[in-house]
């Protein structure tokens, strides 16, 4: 129980400095601007990064799957080369 107690008292003194403290308040609130300062750049580098590989894929005309039938009329056939076809005749 008397853990909770000195607990309570240094919550309580941090809460008293942070009210009363002009360069205590300033200190914390430069700590926790750097810290979203540090994941919005974690944000954009990853956005540039899917955006480069959106863009690359782009270019080199990679296309989702497709069925063949929606691409291309299948042709029914020999699928021997031509010239086995003339060596067999």
């Amino acid at each position: 129980m008397s853990y909770l107690i000195y607990f309570g008292i240094v919550v309580a003194a941090g809460g008293a400095l942070m009210c009363l403290s002009d360069a205590f308040r300033y200190e914390i609130s430069r700590g926790v601007e750097a810290v979203f300062e540090r994941v919005e750049h974690r944000l954009a580098l990853r956005a540039r990064e899917r955006e480069l590989y959106r863009r690359e894929t782009q270019t080199a005309n990679v296309t989702p799957f497709v069925r063949m039938s929606e691409t291309q009329r299948v042709t029914k056939g020999s699928t021997q080369p031509l010239s086995i076809a003339r060596i067999a005749a």
